[in-house]
């Protein structure tokens, strides 16, 4: 190998190097104050303060963890996320806002058409243990930030028995485990809160499926027995009632024809 073609190796090696560090130092950069100020001022809210008192995170919902085929996606996801590019049109930010009155906020902003956050839905919480970010904090065993890189927390999914989020992180042997933040039970599915692989996570949606079959409609563990057993009584009065009707009919042809060779 010549000087000259060494020196382009080694130029090439760099950028990719390079290009590597940039792509898994960074977290999912999160929206500028200014407009975080314009999102969530309200009635004249002191709009400093709003940034000031807040901690920030991002949920991904373009795909259910549901329709997520593989752990490769999930991958893919995590990386698009330390590179900015994740896709954020139906994903929403979530500003955790600490009260003076002991409350927490946990305040939903989402993208309309135009790209533009707007204030979607909050939630209040007595209790700082019960928030989002204390949750991924004792999950991580570190205090959540929004600079932390390579996790992604994936929105709820109705289909699932999971009725919070669930945290996606690449650990540093470049394994990858979903976090379950709560403690979980649903009908036959119990679920700990932990670390889980992509593989566990899916046994328990088809576990969870199966149980309380496929429609949106059982999606909350409702099994529509009630319905059912409802819908096999009609049936069986309708049977019934033509039946009754059916005898009825021949009845009178009998007598009918009875009385006429009478």
């Amino acid at each position: 190998m010549n000087n000259k073609t060494a020196k382009i190796s080694a130029f090439i090696f760099f950028c990719i190097f390079s290009l590597n560090i940039c792509i898994n130092s960074f977290a999912l950069t999160p929206p500028s104050n200014d407009v975080l100020i314009n999102t969530l001022s309200k009635n004249g809210e002191s709009t400093q303060s709003i940034v000031d008192n807040t901690e920030i995170f991002f949920v991904y919902n373009a795909v259910p963890v549901s329709k997520i085929k593989s752990e490769d996606k999930l991958r893919e996801l995590v990386l698009e996320s330390n590179a900015n590019t994740i896709d954020m049109k139906y994903s929403n930010w979530v500003v955790t806002e600490w009260q003076p009155s002991d409350e927490y906020f946990e305040r939903v902003l989402s993208y309309d058409d135009s790209g533009k956050l707007f204030e979607s839905m909050n939630f209040i919480y007595e209790d700082k243990n019960y928030t989002t970010i204390t949750l991924m904090s004792d999950l991580l065993g570190e205090q959540y930030n929004s600079s932390i890189k390579n996790i992604l927390l994936l929105g709820q999914d109705r289909t699932t028995p999971f009725g919070s989020y669930l945290l996606v992180k690449v650990f540093d042997d470049n394994s990858l485990k979903i976090g379950v933040l709560v403690d979980i039970e649903r009908d036959t599915v119990s679920v700990h809160k932990g670390w889980y692989t992509f593989d566990e996570i899916k046994h328990f949606i088809a576990l969870y499926q199966s149980n309380n079959g496929a429609s949106p409609s059982n999606a909350f563990g409702y099994t529509g027995g009630k319905n059912t057993h409802t819908t096999g009584l009609g049936i069986l009065f309708l049977f019934l009632a033509g039946g009754t009707v059916a005898i009825f009919s021949v009845v009178i042809i009998l007598y009918r024809k009875y009385r006429k060779n009478c």
